[in-house]
């Protein structure tokens, strides 16, 4: 019997999270977390990421695997951008993190690692094909995989702005109402990209615009997550916030969801876990001119579709 074994890594800048994924299926008690070394050196990095393969591997070799002989091995990576994720190379550059391996076709050095037996991480790693893309998009191919059979938008809305579209389990990266790619966080919106409002900075900044700082709030500390227990407590400048907040993005969407027509639109990411605050706002601008019947979901589990999007990278070919 062969199985299909992924290796799947969620790289942060600060956290690497990782799980293993058999046909598909994530293995229970599988998840490991790592420093992501982000800031180290360029051959520190690489053996950092040989050493997680390594690490993921021997978990399933020593845990999980049984009788089975016939395994075909894969490694998918979902990796901050900027990145050419068709041809593996990193672009991030003024970020603050994995600088050192700017320019760096990232599947060839690990690849070339294991084939020269240059790492002693590479040891008894057997081949493997390796496969990278944007985190939004893999946890939109997860949320797919619920609804193989639907048109949605996925938004992730956290540090920065991701985006997805998906038809029939298949991202889409031009059409009427998709932007180049797919991907909304640098269209333009009042004086910037959307990317500096439908984020946390976005969120704070109009906490800012709105005197909350004024209003008593550990200005200097606040954060979304404090601004969302004030707004729960009845504080209302900062209900206010959340509802201007829900309100804009309606805005941006408005053109992409009138373009695109989604069955629904599926939010993930750390800000989403406030859509009660910002939701009705949100629904009732682009219910201005889109279907009354579009619904707004959320997901608690981003982490989990974003592994199940990574095994379906290799599933679908």
């Amino acid at each position: 019997m062969s199985r299909d074994i992924v290796l799947a890594l969620d790289v942060g800048g600060t956290f690497i999270k990782t799980c293993v994924l058999e046909d598909g299926l994530p293995l229970q008690g599988s998840d490991m977390e790592f420093p992501a070394l982000a800031d180290l050196d360029r051959e520190t990095i690489l053996d950092h990421f040989m050493s997680i393969f390594q690490a993921q591997y021997n978990l399933y070799q020593h845990r999980y695997r049984d009788a089975v002989t016939d395994c075909r091995y894969h490694i998918g990576m979902a990796f901050p951008g900027p990145f050419d994720y068709r041809q593996g190379v990193c672009l991030i550059r003024g970020l603050g993190k994995f600088e050192a391996i700017y320019g760096l076709n990232l599947g060839q050095a690990l690849r070339a690692r294991w084939h020269a037996g240059s790492s002693r991480e590479a040891g008894t790693l057997p081949d493997m094909d390796i496969r990278f893309e944007n985190d939004a998009r893999l946890f939109a191919l997860g949320v797919s995989a619920e609804f193989p059979r639907k048109r949605f938008m996925a938004l992730t809305l956290g540090t920065g702005l991701g985006s997805a579209f998906i038809d029939n389990s298949r991202i889409m990266e031009s059409g009427p109402g998709i932007p180049p790619n797919g991907w909304l966080y640098d269209q333009p919106y009042l004086d910037g990209r959307a990317d500096d409002w439908f984020s946390r900075r976005g969120i704070l900044k109009l906490a800012r615009e709105a005197g909350i700082g004024e209003a008593g709030l550990p200005g200097a500390n606040m954060d979304v997550k404090e601004l969302a227990h004030e707004a729960r407590e009845g504080n209302a400048a900062a209900r206010g916030v959340f509802a201007e907040f829900g309100a804009r993005l309606g805005e941006l969407l408005q053109p992409y969801v009138d373009g695109y027509r989604p069955d629904f639109i599926m939010l993930g990411g750390q800000i989403s876990r406030s859509h009660d605050l910002f939701g009705p706002a949100l629904l009732n601008r682009l219910h201005r001119s889109s279907s009354p019947a579009l619904t707004v979901r959320t997901a608690e589990h981003v982490l989990a579709y974003t592994f199940r999007g990574i095994a379906r990278m290799f599933s679908e070919g």
